[in-house]
C-alpha cells in the first residue's frame, strides 16, 4: 500500500477529515506537519468545492485548484455519501482505526446526518472530534453562514484599517492553526493518566480564536487607556516609507535600534525618514539599516527568493511547509484511496 510515512511527534495518528474549502483542511494540513495521516472523507459527488475552481494546476485527474492542492497534498481521498447508510457505515470503519474526526458543518449537519457526536464519542472512546466553525456551536449566530471578512468584522479586528487583508487570517491563524493545536492538546490529554478527564469534543470558533489573539489591545482596553499608537501607525519609527522600487518597515523603537537608525537618518520625524528613505533601494536599506530593524516589504513572488527563506529552507518546489513542519506528497485524486482505505480497516478488524 502507497500510504505515506509520517514523521514527527503525531508518528502514527489517523486524522478523518470531513471538512472543506480552507480552515479545516489547513488543520489538518498543519497536523501532517506534525507526522500525523490524514483520510480526506468526500462526498463522490464532486467533493470538496475547492477542486473545481481556479486557478488550476495540473492534477491527478485533470487540472484542479492550485489552493486545494496545496492544502491536501499528501493526504488520502475517500468518496462517501454520508446521507447513504453504506456511506455512514464506511465511516464508522475508518473511525475504528482513528484518533481524531474533523468536521466544519454548520451546527447542526451532523446531527441531522444521523451522527451525532454522543453517539461517536461513545461508540469509539479514544476519538477526539473537533467541530471546527465561524462562529460556535452556541450563541444566537451559531447557524448563521460566514466568510473569513464577517469573523474579522465582528472580532473588531478591521476598525482602524477597513480593508480586505492579503490573506484569510481567520481561516488560517483563528481556524486551521488554532484547531490542530487544540487537536495536539487533546491527543497529549487523551494519553495522560487520569484521562477520563481529557476534553474530547472540541468546539473550535474562528470568531473565539480571533478574540484571544487579541490580549494586547483589550489590555488596552481595561487599562481605560485610549488604543494603541505605537504598534499600529502612529509612530514614525515604527512604520511604512517608500522607496525608489517599493516599501521596507522600519521598526527602530528599542534604545539600540533608534541609536542605529539615528546614526544614518537626518532626522527621526516622518517627513525626514520619507525623504531619506524614498531616495535608495529596498536592498540599498536592508544592507545598510538591517541592524535597525529596517526590512524590504516582498511580494509574494519575492519570497521564496530571498536568502533567509532559502537558508530556512522554508519551500518545497513553489509550495511553503505548514508552520508545523513539512508536508510532501501527491494531491489524492477525488476518491482515490477509497477501496484502499476502506479494505485496510476492514481487514484489521
Amino acid at each position: 500500500m502507497d500510504r505515506l510515512k509520517p514523521v514527527g511527534p503525531l508518528d502514527g495518528v489517523c486524522v478523518i477529515d470531513l471538512s472543506r474549502l480552507i480552515p479545516g483542511p489547513f488543520a489538518t494540513l498543519c497536523l501532517q506537519g506534525l507526522g500525523a495521516t490524514v483520510i480526506k472523507v468526500e462526498d463522490p459527488n464532486g467533493g470538496d468545492y475547492l477542486r473545481g475552481l481556479p486557478p488550476f494546476v495540473p492534477g491527478p485527474d485533470g487540472p484542479i485548484n492550485a489552493w486545494f492542492a496545496a492544502l491536501n497534498r499528501g493526504k488520502r481521498s475517500v468518496a462517501l455519501d454520508l446521507r447513504s447508510d453504506a456511506g455512514k457505515a464506511g465511516l464508522m470503519d475508518l473511525l475504528a482505526d482513528a484518533d481524531v474526526l474533523v468536521e466544519s458543518f454548520r451546527p447542526g449537519v451532523l446531527e441531522r446526518l444521523g451522527l451525532p457526536p454522543e453517539l461517536l464519542l461513545e461508540r469509539f472512546p479514544r476519538l477526539i472530534l473537533a467541530r471546527l466553525t465561524g462562529w460556535g456551536q452556541t450563541g444566537p449566530m451559531a447557524r448563521l453562514p460566514g466568510h473569513d471578512l464577517g469573523f474579522l468584522a465582528l472580532a473588531g479586528l478591521l476598525y482602524r484599517n477597513p480593508t480586505v487583508p492579503s490573506i484569510q487570517w481567520a481561516d488560517l491563524a483563528g481556524g486551521g492553526l488554532c484547531a490542530a493545536l487544540e487537536v495536539t492538546a487533546a491527543l497529549y490529554g487523551r494519553d495522560r493518566p487520569g484521562a477520563q478527564h481529557a476534553r474530547r469534543l472540541l468546539d473550535i470558533a474562528m470568531l473565539d480564536k480571533l478574540v484571544g489573539l487579541q490580549q494586547t489591545v483589550f489590555a488596552q482596553l481595561a487599562a481605560g487607556a485610549p488604543p494603541d499608537e505605537v504598534l499600529t501607525g502612529g509612530n514614525p519609527l515604527y512604520n511604512i516609507y517608500a522607496t525608489t522600487d517599493g516599501h521596507v518597515t522600519v521598526a527602530a523603537l528599542e534604545p539600540a535600534f533608534l541609536s542605529s537608525f539615528a546614526a544614518q537618518a537626518p532626522g527621526l520625524d516622518a517627513d525626514a525618514i520619507a525623504t531619506y528613505l524614498g531616495e535608495g533601494t529596498r536592498a540599498e536599506w536592508e544592507r545598510r539599516l538591517g541592524e535597525a530593524c529596517v526590512v524590504p516589504i516582498l511580494s509574494p513572488g519575492e519570497v521564496a527568493q530571498h536568502p533567509q527563506v532559502i537558508a530556512r529552507d522554508l519551500f518545497c518546489g513553489m509550495l511553503p511547509h505548514p508552520p508545523t513542519g513539512p508536508v510532501i506528497g501527491p494531491v489524492p485524486g477525488l476518491g482515490e484511496h477509497t477501496t484502499a482505505e476502506l479494505f485496510r480497516v476492514r481487514s484489521s478488524s
